[in-house]
């Protein structure tokens, strides 16, 4: 009996000595794990971005960078990867280390809308990724070739629907394909759709009248009517924009409904270790909150959006049902 009660609990005891062990590592683990990230960064960051250089994205990015340099004297350097409406540099990141030295700024457009888009996505936005904060809301803003001698948003249907099949319109995001699609179909218009890289190209070909129309971002497309490269027509938000109180609404131009407004985020690895996530969020938020920062953003037509990593985490999971509902609305197939 005594010998059958020691066989029995021979094992046990060494049962209750391995879940003690493993205990007491993954304390170290956390604990080792806290102390990198009060620390963090201890060396340069990496902010891979998907959009070419000149927009508003662009700009926004590289002040938040400067921001964050200044409160943690590490440099955040900003490094543009272009190409499949953002794919290229969200598959980059996916596949990064997982220790927060590479992170991403992304948007509604790379983590929402994308994976309605392609048939087979080089990335998975939601498994491949470590969701950190919300940074910036922006809307869109409806521009024309100087070409075309209109001067409102009835005119420029009214003028393309006389020509059917014979105006092009661009588009360098996922955000300004849906709208401009969209509008497209809402307005009754054919024409034909021409993919960019960057939206400078893309306003290149529409001042030389190349291109017809397209939706871009609002900082970067009112400035580029600003200096008279194209005309700006129409903004998508549900208000006029403070910085530019002329400029209707599609609303107000005779789409009632139509309105599309940009979210943007930052996104690390899959795999970071949460005290790390955290300890940028915190960073990145307090830059956001900066009264320098929104001063900034304002003159961008954007609006801060801090945030944290669950409710970024909400967000596409919500978006990505919305924008999947909008994509098939605009009759946009998967390429």
């Amino acid at each position: 009996m005594n010998a059958a009660t020691m066989h029995v609990a021979k094992p046990f005891s060494t049962w209750m000595r391995a879940v003690l062990l493993s205990a007491a590592f993954a304390l170290l683990a956390v604990a080792a794990s806290a102390a990198r990230a009060e620390t963090f960064p201890s060396r340069p960051v990496t902010i891979i971005v998907p959009f070419g250089p000149g927009n508003a994205y662009d700009q926004m990015v590289r002040f938040l960078a400067e921001k964050l340099r200044e409160s943690t004297g590490q440099p955040f350097v900003v490094e543009a990867r272009q190409g499949a409406l953002g794919s290229v540099a969200a598959a980059s990141v996916a596949r990064a280390a997982p220790d927060g030295y590479t992170i991403f700024f992304g948007a509604n457009s790379t983590h929402a809308a994308n994976v309605h888009l392609f048939r087979k996505l080089q990335y998975d936005p939601v498994a491949d990724f470590a969701p950190i904060t919300t940074v910036a809301t922006i809307p869109q803003v409806l521009i024309v070739s100087p070409a075309l001698p209109v001067k409102n948003v009835a005119e420029l249907v009214a003028l393309a629907r006389s020509q059917p099949g014979k105006f092009n319109y661009g588009s360098s995001s996922a955000t300004g394909r849906v709208a401009s699609e969209s509008f497209r179909r809402v307005a009754g218009i054919d024409a034909v759709h021409v993919p960019y890289k960057t939206s400078v190209q893309a306003v290149t070909d529409l001042n030389s009248g190349q291109l017809q129309f397209m939706v871009a971002d609002a900082g970067f497309g009112i400035t580029q009517a600003k200096g008279d490269k194209v005309k700006a027509l129409a903004i998508t938000s549900a208000n006029r924009a403070e910085a530019a109180p002329d400029l209707p609404t599609m609303a107000e131009s005779g789409l009632p409904g139509y309105e599309f407004t940009a979210w943007l985020a930052i996104f690390a690895p899959a795999k970071t270790p949460a005290a790390v996530v955290g300890r940028l969020a915190e960073l990145i938020n307090a830059a956001i909150r900066d009264p320098g920062m929104k001063e900034y953003l304002a003159r961008l037509y954007a609006s801060p959006f801090p945030g944290d990593p669950e409710s970024l985490r909400q967000l596409v999971q919500r978006d990505t049902v919305r924008w999947g509902e909008m994509i098939k609305d605009a009759g946009i197939e998967p390429e």
